[in-house]
């Protein structure tokens, strides 16, 4: 897909529709390993209610802040260059310094992008969702006198996460991140996410094999390919959990079973080639030359630079904060609008919840809490208010998640993402199943 004038929804083209329902984010409402002692100051006002002042909506306890306020968008398409993904890109394996030069680079002088405002607006996106105020403030002052027009409005991302979680906010280390994680059962379509992920992923690529338990047939194919590439190319591969995937291959190919496909074999001495194993290479050629009765393939040296790493260096989860949802019964259609009589005329339950900090590694927990949340909303709309950053592990389970939500003609839907999430989104290809709602302050 190219990363052109993607389909992304701008906040400030929302009709504000007739408020229905009281809502404040709960700052309680915690994942297990980030539920903060006390409560953040009543009156430090994050997410949704942060919206509604900015908006024009009152807010406090007499106001109330309706869900189908973020549903009924207008779509708007929005330039998103080759420099804003990849500095999207950067910024969500980590690389926040080199996510900064690239933008900078685009809007300075002499750049390709320095008249279009929404490389700017990332620019400031990055500032806020890394707590630089300082380079925030000057190229404000460029931002002014290049285009004649206010300058965003300053707001620090990891201030806020540290107010609602109680405890210091960490950002993420590109070195110790998984780029995916398998998935437990491990299909074709799980390879194919992968394949897609490293198309786009800056090496060295870190894959964690740690939860697999079964291989199907298509995706050993698949992974065959993937493994001869990796032996013949000069990457660099970073592997947790190879322990388990060298059990399980080697549970896939028992020694003197002719009826097995030798598919499997293949696999098992390809995927030793690209770890540098050759006595266990060597071992398993002559179990298959026992087996099949055919001459044993000859050891190659590999071209990839590959590491195994211990399990205990993978930082998992991030620093996450899920608020308590809110549910609202929507008629089947809204008057003189036929986009929305069409998209709605199947749903009448929409639920809002308001998810924080930072999405990294395997983020199943996040997931399932998402599900409880939103039990029995047919349209999920997810606040990323202070989502600071989705890593590309994790985005490849939230496609899938996203996926199979599609595919039950669930609709989900990202509200108020800056710019660097949505341009990631649409990299990985999240908003081919899913709408992405850009802030607008």
């Amino acid at each position: 897909m190219t990363g052109h004038g993607a389909a992304v929804i701008r906040a400030d083209q929302a009709p504000l529709l007739p408020p229905r329902r009281e809502w404040s984010p709960s700052r309680e409402s915690a994942l297990a390993d980030t539920v903060p002692a006390e409560p953040a100051a009543p009156a430090a006002r994050t997410g949704l209610m942060a919206i509604s002042a900015a908006s024009g909506v009152p807010s406090g306890p007499s106001s109330s802040f309706s869900a189908s306020h973020f549903f009924a968008l207008d779509v708007q398409a929005v330039s998103q260059g080759p420099e804003v993904e990849e500095a999207a890109i950067r910024f969500a394996n980590g690389d926040d310094s080199g996510a900064e030069h690239g933008l900078l680079e685009a809007v300075g002088e002499g750049g390709g992008r320095a008249d279009q405002i929404d490389d700017w607006l990332a620019l400031f996106d990055l500032y806020r969702a890394t707590g630089q105020l300082a380079p925030f403030e000057s190229r404000a002052v460029d931002f002014v006198n290049r285009f004649s027009r206010s300058a965003p409005q300053w707001f620090d991302m990891p201030e806020q996460i540290e107010k609602l979680t109680g405890r210091v906010y960490t950002p993420s280390a590109a070195p110790t991140r998984a780029v995916w994680v398998c998935e437990r059962d491990l299909d074709a379509h799980a390879v194919g996410t992968l394949q897609n992920l490293l198309a786009r992923a800056p090496q060295p690529w870190v894959l964690d094999w740690s939860p697999l338990e079964a291989i199907d047939v298509k995706a050993a194919r698949a992974l065959l390919g993937m493994f001869t590439l990796w032996g013949d190319q000069d990457v660099q591969l970073r592997c947790l959990g190879t322990t388990t995937l060298r059990d399980v291959l080697k549970a896939s190919t028992p020694s003197g079973r002719r009826d097995m496909e030798q598919l499997w074999w293949e696999l098992r001495m390809a995927a030793l080639r690209t770890m540098n194993r050759a006595d266990e290479f060597e071992l398993t050629a002559l179990d298959f030359c026992v087996t099949y009765e055919v001459s044993p393939p000859g050891w190659e040296r590999p071209r990839c630079h590959y590491e195994s790493l211990a399990s205990d260096r993978l930082s998992e989860g991030g620093q996450s904060v899920l608020g308590e949802a809110v549910m609202e019964q929507v008629p089947s259609q809204y008057p003189n609008d036929s986009r929305l009589d069409s998209e709605l005329s199947d749903f009448n339950q929409l639920g809002l919840v308001e998810l924080s900090g930072e999405i990294r590694g395997d983020p199943q927990a996040i997931l399932e809490a998402l599900e409880k949340r939103l039990a029995g909303a047919d349209v999920m709309i997810i606040s990323c208010r202070n989502l600071i950053r989705v890593d590309f592990s994790a985005a490849g389970t939230l496609l899938n998640w996203i996926s199979g939500h599609h595919a039950k003609g669930r609709m989900v839907q990202f509200v108020d993402a800056h710019r660097l999430i949505s341009a990631f989104f649409h990299v990985i290809g999240i908003t081919e199943f899913a709408r992405v709602v850009l802030r607008n302050d």
